[in-house]
Formats: C-alpha cells, sequence, structure tokens
C-alpha cells in the first residue's frame, strides 16, 4: 500500500496538466487526402470559433500543403460580398461544446483537489472527476461524429462522391481520454485495496 500511496500522491497533478496541455492541439481534423483542410482544437471547443476564422486557418493550411497557392491568394484578397452573406456564415460557427467544457473543468478540478492538504478521501474526488472527463470526452466524440456523419450525406463526399472528405479525431483527444482512462482504473484499484484493507482491519 505505501507504494500506492506514493503513486496516488504522484499521478493526479501530472496527468490532468498532460490533459489540459492537450486542449491547446487539435481534437478533430478535415483531410481531403494527405492535406488537412481545418483542425479544431480543445480550445477552440471551449470557447467557440468562428466559420470566418475557421476560413483562415484552412486557407493557410491549404497554403502550407499546396503548390497551388496562387488561387488560393486570390480568393483570400476578394472582399466580402455583404452583410447578408456575413450573417450566413455565422451558422458554420463552432460552438462551446459542453462535452469538451466538462471534461476539461474536471481536469482542473483534478489538479485543485491534489493541491488541497487538509482534504481527506481525494481518491474518491479523482474517481468522480476521471469519470465525469470519460463522459464529457464520450459524449463529444459520439455527438460530432453524428454531426460528420449526417454532414457527410447531406454533401454527398466521401467515397462515393467526387471528392474524399476524412473526418477523424486527433491525437491529443486520445491521448487526453486515455489519462482520464488511467486515472480513473488506478483510483478505481487503489479505492477497491484501500477499502478492503479497512474491512480487514475492522475484523
Amino acid at each position: 500500500m505505501k507504494t500506492l500511496k506514493i503513486l496516488s500522491d504522484f499521478l493526479p497533478i501530472p496527468s490532468y496538466t498532460i490533459i489540459i496541455l492537450c486542449f491547446l492541439f487539435p481534437f478533430f481534423l478535415v483531410k481531403c487526402g494527405n492535406v488537412t483542410l481545418m483542425s479544431v482544437k480543445g480550445t477552440d471547443l471551449i470557447t467557440g470559433v468562428s466559420k470566418q476564422k475557421m476560413d483562415e486557418r484552412m486557407r493557410e493550411s491549404i497554403k502550407k500543403s499546396s503548390p497551388y497557392t496562387s488561387s488560393v491568394s486570390n480568393q483570400e484578397d476578394r472582399p466580402s460580398s455583404s452583410d447578408d452573406s456575413q450573417k450566413k456564415s455565422d451558422k458554420g460557427d463552432i460552438s462551446p461544446n459542453l462535452f469538451v467544457i466538462l471534461s476539461f473543468l474536471m481536469a482542473v478540478a483534478g489538479i485543485a483537489v491534489q493541491l488541497m492538504k487538509t482534504l481527506r478521501n481525494k481518491y474518491l474526488y479523482h474517481l468522480g472527476f476521471s469519470v465525469a472527463g470519460l463522459l464529457g470526452f464520450l459524449g463529444f466524440y459520439l455527438s460530432f461524429k453524428a454531426k460528420m456523419e449526417d454532414l457527410e450525406h447531406t454533401t454527398g463526399m466521401g467515397m462515393d462522391g467526387k471528392i474524399n472528405i476524412a473526418y477523424s479525431f486527433g491525437e491529443a483527444f486520445y491521448i487526453a481520454a486515455a489519462l482520464f482512462s488511467v486515472v480513473f482504473l488506478f483510483f478505481g484499484i487503489y479505492s477497491y485495496l484501500f477499502l478492503s484493507k479497512k474491512d480487514i482491519e475492522k475484523i
């Protein structure tokens, strides 16, 4: 139990810190072949991002990946037609995602709880935070995947369409989810052994 106690004191802060850092990297990618058309960071899903900003990122990404940069720059120099077109583009804005916000807050709360020296039974908090964080990521994964599948059917893009557009989740998303899983499994085992030890001592 001494080894587990040392690990229980050490594991949370590095794990939650890496999870928070993962939000600075793409959680979702849209690719056409080897060219990344759009990447959505974890922070974008927390604060929300406008379609105009995503279009700018897409143009920059295509510039770096495609040799045909002149046509892209020409399109970029064109002025916007009217306020009505701006209103229509607002419909494509990415709103803050409650599932991702939940996972982010759980990581922040995990660090805060671990830093509280007077708080007892921290393993119960970490169990709750890790479960809630995993559920948040699962909710985001299922909801976003469903949206992208609907979009693929609506636009007719994909293997049967003229343009092969691939949607995928970024490595940062999987790393953050994996770390929540590690925290959950560790403190699940720790709580089981801790409670079992208490029962033995009572006997």
